[in-house]
This record gives C-alpha cells, structure tokens and sequence, in this order.
C-alpha cells in the first residue's frame, strides 16, 4: 500500500470548521470511492492549527483513480471546497510507502472500487 500524509496549517479558530467538514462530506466521499483512512490527527502540543491526516492507498493506479474519482464527484465541488475555502493557510502533501511490520497490522483495502 502506499500512503498519502496531509499536513494542513489552519488559521486560528478554524478547526472544528475544518473537522466537521471532513467529518460530514470529506470522508464518507473518499471512503465511497475505496479510499481507507489510515490516520487523522490535529495538534495539542507544538505548532497549533495543525492537522495531519493519512490516506491508504493500494498502489499509485488507485490513488489516481481515486483522486480523479474524488475530484469529478460534485460533493467534492459544491460541497466540501467551499466549506474548507479560508480555513486552509499551507498544504504539504507527500506520499509515504509503510515499514513491513505496520502494514501487517493494518486491515487491508478491499479490491472494490
């Protein structure tokens, strides 16, 4: 599997703004197109307004169709980009490949979609 870790700086106060639209549009679309949610995190401690989240992927011919997937789905256009426009400060994404001793503790991701 090969995973996509999400680092998102908010701006102050915007987080339970943020969480609430993964919560309620985000993460339902991506699970409906394969797409496991391997972790999701926000700062206590550190540099706040921080969240990371960590998407599971397959291998890359997933992870692309999945993202093209996500991104023609209307939910994603008219729903979830408008919410999150100007919570968002910075953006890093990077894909991450898993030491052999985690993946054997994770569930795997189905074969569908």
């Amino acid at each position: 599997m090969i995973y996509d870790m999400r680092t998102y700086d908010l701006n102050p106060g915007a987080l339970q703004a943020y969480m609430d639209a993964v919560r309620e549009v985000a993460l339902p679309l991506r699970e409906e197109h394969g797409i496991k949610l391997a972790g999701w995190y926000y700062t206590d401690i550190g540099k706040l307004n921080r969240v990371v989240h960590i998407w599971a992927y397959r291998d890359y011919t997933h992870f692309d169709r999945a993202r093209q997937a996500v991104r023609r789905d209307p939910r994603w256009t008219d729903e979830y980009l408008p919410r999150i426009k100007g919570l968002v400060v910075r953006q890093r994404d990077q894909i991450m490949l898993a030491a052999d001793f985690f993946e054997s503790r994770i569930p795997t991701l189905s074969e569908n979609p």
